[in-house]
């Protein structure tokens, strides 16, 4: 999929060069080229419209689809660009309408598939999925009866749609219920409630039965949180603290 990217941003270049040798020496046969690009500029639209409809619902899921998504996208904006400047060329007789629209369009295209080169480095690093506050869910995790603590927290994304998470549990000692059950309970939060796909959970009893190291970043993050709110609530009851004091 990064190919894909790299291939948009070539194909922006090579179309501002293009646009840029129009506009140095313009061609004057009016007439002739913009009928002509009026006609395959609709023909192209009409089937580019058809496969971007048929593929936006699967790009949304995958990232080797969303790649063809947007080359498709790429001829649709080219296509509806040509025939704007076919239109301005045989209605005012703008040869400059054509090179100046075509830039336009590369650098829609550039911008575009940005976003698709910046999904494909986040999976290739392994990176925390954009959508996944990870802090919440290890706090979902901590609030559940038994568990003391979650460390050791790694989550990234295999592919478009599906990520993966592996994370240490630190049991209470005195938790009564079996560790299957707990597990159960935890995997059906990272399941259900965050839609995470492939979930490694590791139960400890002691914190030296883990030689890693705790990354535990998210309790600092909470214990701001909760000290921001707390902060905000007695603000609101102090005397005079209300509107217009």
């Amino acid at each position: 999929m990064m190919l894909n990217a790299l291939a948009l941003w070539v194909l922006a270049n090579w179309i501002i060069y293009g646009a840029v040798q129009r506009l140095v020496s313009l061609d004057h046969d009016h007439e002739l080229q913009a009928g002509l690009m009026l006609v395959v500029a609709l023909a192209g639209l009409v089937i580019n419209v058809a496969a971007a409809g048929a593929l936006y619902r699967s790009s949304r899921h995958s990232i080797s689809v969303e790649g063809v998504f947007w080359h498709i996208m790429v001829d649709l904006v080219g296509s509806i660009g040509v025939i704007i400047a076919g239109l301005l060329t045989l209605l005012f007789d703008w040869d400059i309408a054509d090179p100046i629209i075509g830039i336009v369009i590369a650098v829609l295209i550039l911008f575009s598939s940005g976003r698709l080169a910046v999904m494909v480095f986040r999976v290739l690093l392994e990176g925390v999925p954009q959508r996944l506050d990870l802090y919440r869910l290890c706090s979902a995790l901590e609030d559940v009866e038994g568990v003391t603590l979650v460390h050791d927290v790694h989550a990234w994304t295999i592919t478009s749609g599906y990520d993966a998470l592996t994370a240490h549990v630190l049991v209470d000692p005195d938790y009564a219920e079996g560790h299957a059950s707990l597990l159960r309970r935890l995997r059906h939060i990272a399941y259900e409630e965050f839609g995470i796909h492939h979930v490694t959970l590791q139960l400890e009893a002691s914190a030296d039965e883990c030689a890693e190291d705790h990354h535990v970043d998210h309790l600092e993050a909470r214990t701001h949180a909760e000290a921001r709110e707390t902060n905000i609530g007695i603000r609101l009851t102090l005397p005079g603290s209300g509107n217009g004091a």
